[in-house]
């Protein structure tokens, strides 16, 4: 497995939107395919403190990304950044990717100097919590009940 940056492997842009999209594409924010392309391109353009991780395999074909995200929710200004669109291929899942590119999503938030990470996840609250996440909230997002996580960096 080979872990980069999207801005470092940009040939998977569109397979990057079409594994968000796949996964997610019954909730708002990713039903649009140029939408979600629209906010990688955002997100991993040269002066940005955001950015897109990718996996990809010897045949260096998509297994898994995830990103830092600029005010994923945007009601309190101080939840700035935020831990997202995680998602591994069904045929990769149980394989440890998505732990792979958290713990370097980690890292590389800390080279920014970015004080904390946000997130808010459904159903895998257990797997933060292992990181160090704390529960802050429950809420709805998008008619989903979720928790809201914050990891101090």
């Amino acid at each position: 497995m080979q872990i980069s940056t999207l801005r470092e492997s940009p040939s998977l842009i569109s397979a990057v939107v079409h594994m968000l999209h796949h996964e997610w594409s019954d909730l708002p924010n990713w039903n649009d395919a140029d939408v979600i392309r629209q906010r990688l391109n955002l997100r991993n353009a040269a002066d940005a403190q955001t950015l897109t991780l990718v996996a990809t395999g010897a045949d260096s074909a998509l297994m898994a990304t995830a990103s830092i995200i600029h005010y994923e929710l945007s009601d309190i200004s101080e939840r700035e950044f935020w831990l997202g669109e995680v998602v591994t291929a069904s045929e990769h899942r149980g394989k440890g990717l998505a732990s792979a590119l958290v713990t370097r999503l980690i890292a590389e938030a800390r080279q920014r100097s970015i004080p904390a990470l946000w997130l808010y996840t459904p159903d895998q609250q257990a797997l933060y919590r292992r990181y160090g996440w704390q529960d802050v909230e429950q809420r709805d997002v998008a008619d989903e009940s979720v928790t809201i996580m914050k990891l101090s960096l």
